[in-house]
C-alpha cells in the first residue's frame, strides 16, 4: 500500500499509509473510553478522547524518533535511506542496500531501541518530579508515554527477526559465522517461532475474552510473513547482486505511442497482450510507464479523449539502462509498487524488466546451482 508523503525529517523523506489512521482512532477510543477516565476522576468524555488523541500521536512520534535512529545510524554508515512510513503496526525505515558488516547491523539494531530508552526514561522522569498539583490529566498522559514505551522498547528486544531484538541476533550470529545468508536463515526460523508462540498466546488470550489477544496474533502472523520475506529478499539480492537488467529483460517492449487513447490502449494493448504495463513513447523519445491501474482510474466517459502520454508514469527510478545492477533496482520501493522498469539499450532499443522475469530467472538460477551442486558433489 502507497504511503502519503507528509514532510521531512533529517532530510529523510516521511510518509503515513492510510491503514495508520485506523490504528490512530483505536488507540485514541481506547484511551479515552478506559484509560483516562479511570486515571482522571470526573473527566468530561471529550477531554477524555481529546487526551486519548494526544496521547495516540505522542506515541507515534516516539516511533516515528525511534525509526529516525535506525536511519541517521545507518546513513552514516553509507546506506542510503529511502523514507521511514508509519502503518498500522508502528513504523518502518525503508533502507536500500543491506549492512556491509556484523558490527553495522548492530548499530543499526540497536539505535531504534536506545532512542526509545531514552523516551521513556525522560517521561518516567517527568512523572517522578511532576508535583503534586500538576493537573491529573496531564500526569496520565506522561505516565502512560513513560508505560508504552518501556513496553515497546521490550516486545522490540525479543528475538524475533525482523524485530530490533531479531535484527540484534542475526548481526551476532553474523559476526560469529561470517556468512549474512546463514545468520539470515537462523535469525528467520528464530523469527518464525517467536510469531508463532505470539498466534498461539493471542488465540488463547482471545478465547477467554482478552480483546488484546487478537492483537497478539496479528502481531504474531506480521513477524512470520515478514521473517519470510526479509529471507527471501536477501536470497533474491544474492542471487541477482552483479548482474545486468539487461540479461533478464524482455526485449524489444511492446510499446504505446504517446497519442493513443485510453480507450484504444485497453483494446489493443492490455487485452491483446495480457501484460499490466507499457512503455509509452513520443516517437522515439520515452515518456513514461501505463499501468493497468492508471488505465482503470480513468472514467469510460474520458477514456476516448485522454492519451496514454497524459497517464504514463514518470519517474526516472524506473527507467534504467541495460547495465543495471538487477539486486539494486528491485531494492527501489518504487520498483516494489509498480513491479516493473523500462530498460533502454546503447542502441536506442526498449525493453521491460518485470517482477515476473526476475522469478523466471530466479527459478533458472536455482536450477543451475541445483545442478552445479549435483556435478560438484559426484
Amino acid at each position: 500500500m502507497r504511503s502519503i508523503r507528509i514532510g521531512r525529517l533529517a532530510g529523510i523523506p516521511i510518509g503515513v499509509q492510510p491503514l495508520w489512521v485506523v490504528i490512530v482512532a483505536l488507540i485514541t477510543l481506547s484511551l479515552g473510553a478506559v484509560y483516562y477516565p479511570d486515571q482522571v476522576s470526573g473527566i468530561f468524555p471529550a477531554l477524555a478522547y481529546a487526551l486519548g488523541l494526544a496521547s495516540a500521536l505522542l506515541l507515534f512520534a516516539s516511533i516515528l524518533l525511534h525509526e529516525l535512529g535506525h536511519a541517521v545510524v545507518a546513513r552514516r554508515h553509507g546506506v542510503e535511506i529511502e523514507e521511514i512510513d508509519l502503518w498500522l503496526l508502528g513504523g518502518v525505515a525503508r533502507m536500500k542496500g543491506y549492512p556491509k558488516a556484523a558490527a553495522d547491523e548492530l548499530r543499526f539494531a540497536l539505535a531504534g531501541p536506545a532512542v526509545t530508552l531514552a523516551i521513556a526514561v525522560l517521561f518516567g522522569a517527568i512523572a517522578l518530579v511532576l508535583p503534586s498539583s500538576a493537573p491529573a490529566g496531564l500526569r496520565a498522559v506522561i505516565e502512560y508515554q513513560a508505560l508504552v514505551n518501556a513496553a515497546i522498547l521490550v516486545f522490540n528486544l525479543l528475538p524475533a527477526f525482523p524485530l530490533d531484538g531479531g535484527r540484534v541476533a542475526r548481526a551476532l550470529i553474523w559476526g560469529r559465522i561470517g556468512d549474512l545468508s546463514r545468520a539470515t536463515a537462523v535469525a528467520a526460523s528464530i523469527g518464525r517461532g517467536f510469531g508463532w508462540g505470539m498466534i498461539g498466546l493471542g488465540v488463547l488470550g482471545a478465547a477467554a475474552g482478552a480483546l488484546g489477544g487478537v492483537w497478539l496474533a496479528v502481531v504474531g502472523f506480521f513477524v512470520i510473513v515478514a521473517a519470510k520475506a526479509e529471507e527471501g529478499g536477501l536470497r533474491v539480492r544474492t542471487a541477482f547482486a552483479g548482474r545486468e537488467a539487461g540479461r533478464f529483460m524482455s526485449f524489444p517492449a511492446v510499446t504505446v505511442p504517446a497519442g493513443t487513447s485510453v480507450e484504444d490502449a485497453i483494446e489493443d494493448f492490455f487485452v491483446k497482450h495480457r501484460y499490466s504495463a507499457f512503455p509509452v513513447l513520443d516517437g522515439e523519445r520515452l515518456i513514461g510507464l501505463l499501468d493497468f491501474a492508471a488505465v482503470q482510474r480513468v472514467p469510460e466517459a474520458r477514456r476516448a479523449d485522454t492519451v496514454a502520454a497524459d497517464l504514463a508514469l514518470d519517474d526516472e527510478e524506473l527507467v534504467v539502462d541495460e547495465h543495471q545492477d538487477v539486486a539494486e533496482l528491485l531494492e527501489r520501493p518504487v520498483f516494489q509498487r509498480v513491479g516493473r522498469a523500462v530498460v533502454t539499450t546503447a542502441k536506442g532499443g526498449v525493453g521491460i524488466l518485470s517482477i515476473t522475469d526476475v522469478n523466471r530467472a530466479l527459478r533458472a538460477l536455482d536450477l543451475q546451482n541445483a545442478a552445479g551442486m549435483r556435478v560438484r558433489s559426484a
